[in-house]
């Protein structure tokens, strides 16, 4: 090889090396710009996805988000009950994350003969009650009513909410008796299974489950709220001590102005 020909090739050599070395520096523009960004691989950038709670042909029910595949377990699960979230480990709530084999009553809310529960499966306290009220306000009061009052409120016709009363079916009351323990559809068990599973024939329903945002006790914790709320129209006045009366719209009467016998 004569000597021109090998230093034309080390110059090839030292360009391309140079020419290698800058090629990532042209990604960058150096000063701001309202351009896209160049794309060397486009393919990462536009993938196909679906939006939450949007339609897809492709699985046969419609629907893009997806249960979980049977017999998995999430690693973890987090909790906002403060202020500061917390995740909890899955071998603290083993149970409950395996519990569609361990107990009929508490995960599915029937018993082993495929009959509803009449009351709720699990200890019913205060923290509780306040779980259930916070959920009950997120995912059910939009249509129910922040006082379950649904389409026509039982106890004061003015009441209702706007989604209630406009939906393709009016949305019933929880005051109305038959959703009061005793009632045609008053057990607990069936309230936790509508609000998990949704009400209708699938896959028209009429209400969808919320099993995808609620776990097993923060349903139940909304089940009881709706109790509460449900004792909570049935109370009279009558029952609330006279000393807190008049904090209710009770108060006493006026004293006698003078001249008054």
């Amino acid at each position: 090889m004569s000597p021109r020909t090998t230093h034309n090739c080390r110059l090839l050599a030292v360009g391309g090396l140079v020419l290698f070395a800058v090629l990532p520096l042209t990604g960058c523009r150096g000063d701001r710009s309202d351009k896209p960004p160049r794309q060397f691989i486009p393919d990462m950038d536009h993938q196909p996805r679906w939006n939450p709670q949007s339609e897809s042909q492709f699985y046969a029910d419609g629907r893009t988000m997806r249960q979980p595949p049977e017999n998995t377990v999430p690693f973890g699960v987090s909790y906002v009950l403060s202020n500061e979230p917390w995740a909890e480990p899955f071998n603290t709530k083993r149970d409950e994350f395996l519990g569609g084999a361990l107990s009929t009553e508490i995960y599915e809310g029937m018993d082993a003969d495929g009959n509803f529960v009449t009351r709720i499966p699990i200890p019913v306290t205060t923290d509780l009650m306040a779980m259930g009220q916070i959920k009950f306000n997120i995912y059910c009061a939009t249509c129910h009513g922040m006082n379950g009052e649904g389409a026509f409120g039982s106890s004061d016709p003015n009441l209702g909410t706007m989604v209630g009363k406009r939906w393709s079916i009016a949305i019933p009351s929880f005051d109305d008796p038959k959703y009061l323990p005793g009632g045609e559809r008053g057990q607990d068990g069936y309230i936790f299974n509508i609000a998990r599973e949704g009400f209708g024939v699938k896959p028209n329903l009429t209400m969808e489950g919320y099993a995808y945002a609620l776990d097993t006790r923060e349903t139940w914790a909304v089940v009881a709220y709706i109790r509460a709320l449900q004792q909570s129209h049935l109370g009279t006045l009558a029952d609330v001590p006279e000393a807190q009366r008049a904090a209710l719209g009770d108060p006493p009467p006026p004293p006698p102005t003078e001249g008054t016998p």
